[in-house]
């Protein structure tokens, strides 16, 4: 796995969410707990869209 530097510029009440977040959390930086957010939200985005274009296709195949 690579891991690469990156600055990302955060709302004012995202970093707020972000730090509450890491009180709660076993992380030990915010980077770490804020990568580990973004990847579970992208990939969960990501199945949702296979998902739904999946439901489309079998809606459209029972149509025609």
């Amino acid at each position: 796995m690579d891991i690469k530097p990156t600055t990302l510029r955060l709302r004012d009440d995202t970093l707020t969410m972000l730090r509450a977040e890491l009180r709660k959390s076993a992380h030990r930086s915010m980077a770490t707990l804020a990568d580990e957010l973004l990847h579970n939200e992208l990939r969960r985005r990501g199945h949702n869209t296979e998902t739904d274009l999946n439901r489309l296709i079998s809606a459209a195949g029972e149509i025609s």
